[in-house]
């Protein structure tokens, strides 16, 4: 028997031995037995692999000994299937009490596990707090270790400033001599620059008035000689555009064609568009205009059969778009 197996696998295994015995028994006066099989038990493995039985008949047999052997094996093959079926129910009956006893186990084991994990626990964090309790009087120490060596070296820097400062206060006091010194002799060379500044910017500031006397009288002149020929230009404009427009007024009203319901004291505005050249392109009555519908087309249509406004001669008052004021006063 294997060590380590419960009762109830060792009991199912000597009824298989049992079993076999019997089979190779039967069979020894028919043919040769050959028991071809392989039983192989894992450690603490809880299902027990079937048994396989192959007979072999080795040497030539009448058909009926065939038929015989064949009804006999058919038999012997229930039986081994019966067999199988008990061992079968009494493994699953074993895997049974197998699982309580693991449960078992394994309750009891995580009871122990958990009592292990609570004594680590506590043990933890004993560990902790005294190393806390450590760090704690380690930290005190530096701090105080810490403490010491900033006095000293405030201390050192103190002494250090203190001579520092005297030695700046020194090389202050020399530099400040040199600087007066230097001073002094500046002042004198900027009071005798100044001086002399003072004398050419005076020459210098003579010199530009007159010039700048000079200069606006020039401009003042030219000034005055602009302002006479704009004013001669914009007469001669003003005159031009009177004349311009007169004549404008002069054509439409020759071109005109007075409708029936025209009444005197007509007034209205023109717009007239028109190119270089004085072809006119288009015309249009512009507010304010008193005349009815009729006269107002008639207007228009006699601006349209002047066909083309005078240009040469009135270049520089002409103008692409251009409003004049047409009347009829009777």
């Amino acid at each position: 028997m294997i060590p380590g197996l419960s009762p109830q696998r060792k009991q199912a295994i000597a009824d298989q031995l049992k079993a076999l015995g019997l089979a190779l028994a039967v069979h020894a006066g028919f043919a040769l037995l050959f028991l071809a099989g392989t039983w192989s038990w894992e450690p603490f493995e809880r299902e027990t692999p079937p048994v396989r039985v192959t007979l072999v008949d080795m040497g030539p047999v009448t058909e009926q000994r065939r038929q015989d052997e064949e009804a006999e094996r058919r038999r012997e093959q229930e039986a081994e299937q019966e067999r199988q079926a008990e061992l079968e129910q009494q493994r699953e009956e074993e895997q049974r009490r197998q699982q309580q006893l693991e449960e078992q186990r394994r309750e009891e084991e995580q009871r122990r596990q958990q009592e292990l994990e609570e004594q680590r626990r506590e043990e933890e964090q004993r560990r902790q707090e005294e190393a806390e309790r450590q760090r704690q009087e380690e930290a005190e120490r530096q701090r105080r270790e810490e403490e010491q060596q900033r006095a000293e070296e405030e201390r050192r820097r103190q002494e250090e400033d203190r001579r520092r400062v005297e030695e700046e206060r020194r090389r202050a006091e020399e530099e400040r001599e040199r600087e007066l010194e230097e001073l002094r002799r500046q002042r004198e060379e900027a009071q005798r620059r100044r001086e002399e500044e003072e004398r050419r910017m005076a020459e210098i500031a003579e010199r530009r008035a007159a010039e700048e006397a000079e200069r606006q009288a020039q401009e003042e002149a030219e000034r005055l000689r602009l302002a006479e020929e704009q004013a001669a230009e914009d007469a001669r404009r003003a005159t031009l555009r009177e004349e311009y427009e007169s004549t404008i007024r002069e054509l439409v009203r020759r071109n005109w064609n007075r409708p029936p319901t025209t009444r005197p004291g007509v007034s209205c505005d023109v717009k007239v568009v028109q190119i270089p050249g004085g072809e006119i392109i288009d015309a249009t009555i512009v507010s304010p205009c008193n005349a009815d519908d009729a006269t107002r087309r008639s207007i228009t249509a006699a601006v349209m059969r002047v066909g083309e406004f005078p240009y040469r001669g009135y270049e520089n008052v002409f103008a692409r778009e251009i409003v004049f004021t047409f009347r009829y006063d009777g």
